[in-house]
């Protein structure tokens, strides 16, 4: 007998007939036994990870809706700011400030009208008469 192998039992050798059938057939059913949980097993993981998905692709299809929900309401206040900030510049105008004085029954003043020549100043500037930034006089210091 070479070294790498060991003697074990023999093994029978397959019968053929009615005997052999009866054999095969209680065999065939405990060999089949094991694979049914095995199966249940992998269908129910795949089950499970399927309903898994399905769910998570549920929230974030809903969290999707919501943000362009916002996208859209973000959108429709701006274009509404815009129109605001149109309207007040319109407003704001010097025609369309006449306009709304005369209905208010407001006109100019002509008694107090003043006018301006080019050779008198209009008004005189806030800053005559003071001395620039950082060079005021400190008390005591002869400066």
């Amino acid at each position: 007998m070479p070294q790498g192998r060991r003697g074990g039992p023999a093994r029978p050798m397959p019968v053929s007939g009615p005997a052999a059938q009866a054999q095969a057939a209680p065999a065939a059913r405990r060999a089949r036994a094991p694979r049914a949980p095995f199966l249940l097993l992998v269908v129910g993981l795949l089950c499970g990870g399927l309903v898994s998905l399905l769910l998570l692709n549920a929230v974030l299809a809903k969290d999707s809706f919501r943000a362009n929900g916002l996208r859209k309401e973000i959108s429709g206040l701006r274009i509404e700011k815009e129109a605001k900030q149109s309207e007040n510049m319109r407003r704001e105008m010097p025609d369309a400030v006449a306009k709304n004085n005369e209905y208010q029954g407001l006109g100019p003043d002509w008694d107090t009208a003043r006018v301006i020549t080019p050779d008198k100043p209009a008004s005189r500037a806030a800053s005559d008469g003071q001395t620039p930034a950082g060079q005021e006089r400190v008390p005591g210091t002869g400066q």
